[in-house]
């Protein structure tokens, strides 16, 4: 058997290494070393308000379980839970990557279903909205929000109906439907203007179709208003009403025509504030063509010789009429 016969240099240098070893063990034992890449996961409760301890104890340690799943067992997070009323206040803020989020509850019980939701967010990076499923939405999500809601009115109405630079009258009736709200209101009206003509008197009839808008200048229980809409007209007028009647000078007229005539309107609303409303109003359609009288033509009779005489020509005439009405309605 051959003897290995080491000198003093070989003990040198094994006794070298074996010190750097050692020293190494050591220091890796101390936790003296290079900086790990990702520091450790850290999750604890922050600010807590207005929530029973143990109660808050639980939706802390449910929503660091969440975030321990989704990001992997990295970063460091803090819980914070406040009440505001009866809504809790959940508010988790990440500090590598610095971000947070905050989310309105309908009680702790909605825990368990935001902090899967608020795991995800903080650890994806996703906006909270976005992690909405159809069985995990929350009551705040759902909740309708509140709006300004009008009312639903029926209304009738009489009227004088005027014809400046006619000369005609009739009597006018209403029926329609209100949608009213503090402000404004969206009318759909049936109106019909009925003349009882007499002998030598002008006569007007009418009827209309019509939707609009009106705009009440306060919220007062009475406010003024003014109004405006579109529509569809019949109108009929006349003079003296029975044409082969008329003398050669007479000033026969006799028309009537179905258009379209926007309107406007003004007016007093009382009782806003009662279920029942009253309005006086002063109203004129604005027909957009004139009323067209046809040509005549007649034969006199002669009432001497009892014998047809000389034929006669009344010539056609155009006329523009409008109808204004001076009326109150009542909405309720």
């Amino acid at each position: 058997m051959q003897r290995v016969t080491l000198g003093r240099s070989a003990f040198v240098r094994i006794g070298t290494i074996g010190l750097a070893t050692a020293t190494l063990a050591a220091l890796a034992g101390l936790g003296v070393g290079p900086a790990r890449a990702e520091e450790p996961f850290t999750c604890g409760a922050g600010e807590i308000s207005g929530i029973p301890p143990a109660d808050a104890e639980t939706a802390v340690r449910l929503v660091c379980d969440a975030i321990r799943r989704e990001s992997g067992v990295r970063g460091q997070y803090e819980v914070s839970l406040g009440t505001l009323g009866r809504l809790v206040i959940l508010s988790v803020a990440g500090r590598e990557p610095p971000r947070s989020e905050a989310v309105s509850l309908d009680g702790l019980e909605e825990i368990e279903i935001a902090a899967p939701r608020v795991a995800r967010a903080l650890a994806g990076g996703e906006a909270f909205a976005a992690t909405q499923r159809v069985d995990n939405l929350l009551e705040t999500e759902t909740r309708k929000p509140p709006v300004k809601r009008g009312s639903v009115k029926f209304c009738a109405g009489i009227a004088d109906v005027e014809t400046p630079g006619f000369g005609a009258r009739a009597t006018g009736f209403s029926l329609g439907l209100q949608y009213a709200t503090p402000r404004f209101t969206l009318p759909f009206d049936l109106r019909f203007g009925l003349d009882d003509p007499e002998a030598g008197e002008p006569e007007v009839d009418l009827f209309t179709i019509s939707v609009g808008g009106r705009y009440y200048t306060s919220k007062r229980d009475v406010s003024p208003f003014f109004g405006a809409g579109l529509g569809m007209v019949w109108l009929h007028a006349g003079e003296d009403g029975y044409p082969y009647s008329e003398t050669p000078d007479g000033g026969y007229f006799y028309a009537d025509h179905l258009g379209v005539a926007p309107y406007v309107e003004a007016g007093v609303e009382a009782l806003r504030l009662h279920r029942g409303r009253i309005a006086l109003f002063v109203r004129a359609d604005l027909p957009l063509s004139w009323l067209e009288s046809p040509e005549i033509q007649y034969q006199d009779w002669n009432p001497r010789t009892n014998t047809p005489g000389e034929w006669r020509v009344i010539p056609g005439e155009s006329r523009y009429v409008v109808p204004v009405s001076i009326g109150v309605t009542v909405a309720f």
